[in-house]
């Protein structure tokens, strides 16, 4: 559990959410190689990965 200030836990969501949306672009590119689609979602504490037809990985919020 975390039990820092305030701010480290704004910087550390932010923190996260910026890795949830580097996994998602490498989803994209493994996608982009022409082997099949990935499918599914990915739950992490920066957000929601999720894939939707025609628009690839993104992320969102729970």
């Amino acid at each position: 559990m975390f039990t820092g200030t305030a701010e480290e836990l704004r910087a550390r969501q932010t923190q996260a959410r910026e890795l949830a949306q580097e996994a998602a672009a490498l989803l994209n590119q493994i996608d982009a190689l022409g082997l099949g689609a990935c499918a599914g979602e990915v739950t992490t504490p920066g957000g929601v990965i999720r894939s939707w037809p025609d628009e690839g990985w993104t992320v969102t919020d729970r």
